[in-house]
């Protein structure tokens, strides 16, 4: 019986992009998954998805207005979608932000959980250490 490997992709559903980009007219950038080989798109690096075919988050989100999504990472299954249009300004928008994250959970430990806002462009990107110098061990040639 042949077996099949099946990609990290596969069994995760976060699809992973090679370092080539390629921006789009569309406001897309497009890459290639590293695990699975397929093309991939994001609009705004909050997670990437297969190109080919129609994607419904990135559709509700240049019909409707600005809106909150609750996802299940683990599964990449939203919960549901809040839209933000009523509210009359930012710092009530942050508040329901609050009131979402304690009412399904977010914070306590174990949660697939997370809230992403359609406005946000960008998500933040993971500051690297500073390099370390190498020392050289004691006793060799360059301490001498």
């Amino acid at each position: 019986m042949p077996y099949v490997a099946l990609s990290q992709c596969w069994f995760t559903r976060a699809h992973q992009p090679t370092a080539w980009r390629a921006h789009e007219d569309d406001g897309g950038i497009y890459s290639i998954c590293r695990h699975c080989g397929r093309r991939i798109v994001t609009w705004g690096r909050h997670r990437w998805s297969i190109a080919d075919g129609i994607d419904v988050g990135h559709l509700a989100e240049t019909v409707t207005g600005r809106f909150l999504t609750v996802l299940d990472s683990a599964d990449e299954f939203v919960v549901r979608r809040f839209t933000v249009d009523h509210l009359p300004d930012e710092e009530a928008i942050d508040a329901f932000k609050l009131e979402l994250r304690e009412r399904y959970g977010m914070d306590e430990p174990g949660s697939d959980l997370t809230l992403l806002d359609s406005a946000d462009t960008k998500a933040p990107r993971a500051r690297k250490a500073p390099p370390m110098a190498a020392r050289a061990a004691p006793d060799t040639p360059r301490n001498a």
